[in-house]
């Protein structure tokens, strides 16, 4: 699988956070403030964000195309039922954090803290996460496409009528992450998380 690349205009600049609030959402660099305001109904294009507190923040009704996040904080942000398009999340944390039925195109997670992020219902195509936690984390009847996981930690998630096949936890932990059968169909393990999963199907090994 291989994600577009987030396409920031070479026309970016620096805006200082009283011309970002001013109705300008796109083509901007925004770093190293807390903002403390609402964004109501707006799309955020080709911006970069590095080094921003969003838990002062409210977004609602945010959607989101060409948008990089660098050490940032969005936990506990909603953005369910909204379209976000090739964004990059790095080293950022987004504890809480909630998608459900969100469209989700071309997303890359690296390095990152996910636990108890909602992703139920959501139409997620080409997803990649890389050595981030997603620990507590629920997938239920997502609508999955092309995704990628590699270092995750999935401990205490649950994937609930969940199209799997074909996707590599190989490299991830899953003890004591919960699939229902229907999503464990397909999916690609290594030799010894085998007996994590027959335990969930009720197999006793002797």
């Amino acid at each position: 699988m291989k994600l577009n690349q987030v396409r920031i205009s070479k026309q970016t600049v620096n805006r200082s956070i009283e011309e970002f609030i001013d109705n300008n959402y796109s083509d901007s660099i925004i770093e190293n403030v807390t903002i403390l305001d609402e964004f109501n109904d707006i799309t955020f294009d080709s911006c970069i964000f590095n080094n921003i507190n969003f838990n002062s923040t409210k977004l609602c009704s945010v959607s989101m195309i060409d948008v990089i996040f660098n050490n940032c904080d969005l936990s506990n942000q909603t953005f369910d039922k909204e379209m976000l398009t090739r964004i990059k999340f790095n080293n950022c944390k987004l504890i809480g954090t909630s998608f459900i039925e969100s469209s989700l195109n071309d997303l890359i997670f690296e390095n990152s803290n996910l636990k108890y992020t909602n992703f139920s219902g959501a139409k997620i195509n080409h997803f990649s996460a890389k050595e981030c936690d997603f620990s507590d984390s629920s997938f239920i009847q997502p609508e999955i496409k092309n995704i990628e996981f590699d270092d995750i930690n999935f401990s205490g998630c649950e994937f609930v009528q969940s199209n799997l096949k074909d996707v590599d936890f190989s490299t991830c932990n899953i003890n004591g992450c919960s699939f229902d059968t229907y999503s464990l169909k397909g999916i690609q393990v290594d030799s010894f998380q085998c007996a994590n999963l027959v335990s969930i199907l009720g197999v006793r090994v002797k």
